[in-house]
């Protein structure tokens, strides 16, 4: 699947506003941080085999990456604006990350 990234400001308002006259923090679209942490989250999704889908600009809870199987089959979905999701992915060195996605992403686990 094609990345998306990099990408340019859409015009839709942010979820939680900006902290400034641009966007600055991880979960502030069009930051350099937040663009970074979702395209890593992007390819790492789609390193397992799974398909990322980006959504949810200018709504009120905020872009998300949504992860689908190849069936199409939702398994999880990451709220990239909300502060405190964002935080805790950004902490997450690649081992972690891998971790987190396959027991989010495996039925049952």
């Amino acid at each position: 699947m094609t990345s998306p990234f990099p990408r340019q400001p859409d015009g839709a308002p942010f979820a939680w506003g900006l902290s400034g006259d641009t966007p600055q923090t991880i979960w502030e679209r069009f930051s350099p941080a937040y663009e970074a942490q979702a395209e890593r989250l992007w390819h790492s999704v789609t390193a397992m085999g799974l398909v990322p889908v980006l959504g949810g600009a200018g709504d009120q809870d905020g872009e998300y990456v949504a992860i689908a199987d190849a069936t199409g089959e939702w398994l999880h979905l990451f709220h990239l604006e909300d502060p405190a999701e964002a935080q805790e992915l950004a902490v997450l060195d690649d081992a972690a990350l891998a971790d987190l996605l396959a027991r989010v992403t495996t039925p049952d686990a």
